[in-house]
């Protein structure tokens, strides 16, 4: 029995502990390439798209800009309480940056004359989330990758993704076989206010997302930095045919329902209109997923017969 119990203890003094991150992390932002000795424990986030993402990957940032606000029109994933607030988005509180003391600061798309300021604090990581010379949706998927790598959860990652594009498959077969043949075209927009409203085009995430579902847009808007055009609410009236989502929360638009020319949309006056619940859609790679529940959600309350065929 001795002798057992002293090979036992040698054989415990013998296992090397591996750290599971024995070297250092390299990540790619707007400026270039940074280097961490390790994942970062204290994050602050300045942008909803990374603290979505972050969220996502089970990292809660020590602080966040605008908790509040991201509670009403992100939502999901829900931020725990205790975030400490570091104020707007684009023009972060300083101080209270400098009080959290996080191991990094991560934004994005942020004015490049704040980052000196930012770098005093902490490391910065940037990334450009949002441009006109880009593809967003592409690059949303490499920022969660890249955020992965930084914290460590890389493998969670692409999990996630690759779930998601499961799902987004799932979907898309549900409403083919609600809607049948040919599809119906459909419009997303963001009622702004009593006179306007933002149409989804080229580059954005729930044009991207319909696309993937096999929509096409009715009232096709040309690529932008954010994939959004403002229209006014009688340009909306081209909307003829198709179903229109109305993706929540409205900004100043609820006002626009109680104006007569709604009234007279085509769409309204069919039953093709239809609210999505408040998704955030300039978010990081998970609000596909995100914006094509609510997508469903609301399309299922569409019956094929209101459609013009």
């Amino acid at each position: 029995m001795r002798a057992l119990i002293a090979a036992l203890c040698l054989l415990a003094q013998s296992v090397i502990v591996v750290p599971a991150f024995a070297g250092p992390i390299t990540i790619t932002d707007r400026n270039g390439s940074q280097t961490f000795a390790a994942p970062p424990q204290k994050i602050a986030a300045l942008d909803w798209s990374i603290t979505e993402a972050l969220l996502d990957l089970g990292i809660t940032p020590a602080g966040v800009a605008e908790p509040a606000a991201y509670g009403d029109w992100v939502v999901e994933p829900a931020l725990p309480a205790g975030a400490i607030d570091l104020g707007l988005r684009a023009e972060p509180n300083l101080e209270a940056l400098a009080a959290l003391h996080p191991d990094v600061i991560i934004t994005a798309d942020i004015d490049p004359a704040l980052v000196p300021v930012l770098e005093q604090i902490a490391p910065v990581v940037v990334y450009q989330a949002f441009d006109i010379a880009q593809d967003n949706p592409d690059v949303a998927k490499e920022i969660f990758l890249s955020l992965g790598t930084l914290t460590g959860t890389r493998a969670l990652a692409e999990q996630k993704l690759a779930a998601q594009e499961a799902e987004l498959d799932t979907i898309a077969k549900r409403l083919a076989d609600h809607f049948g043949t040919p599809q119906p075209m459909v419009t997303t927009v963001r009622l702004n206010d009593a006179t306007s409203a933002y149409v989804n085009g080229a580059n954005s995430m729930p044009e991207y997302v319909l696309a993937r579902l096999g929509f096409s847009n009715e009232l096709p808007q040309p690529k932008s930095r954010w994939g959004i055009t403002l229209l006014k609410a009688e340009d909306l009236a081209a909307a003829k045919t198709g179903i229109v989502l109305a993706i929540g929360p409205d900004m100043a638009g609820a006002a626009l329902r109680q104006t007569p020319i709604w009234g007279f949309l085509p769409f309204v006056k069919a039953g093709r209109l239809a609210d999505v619940p408040p998704v955030w859609s300039y978010g990081g790679a998970l609000s596909m997923g995100r914006l094509a529940r609510g997508f469903e959600a609301a399309l299922l309350t569409i019956p094929p017969q209101a459609l013009a065929r």
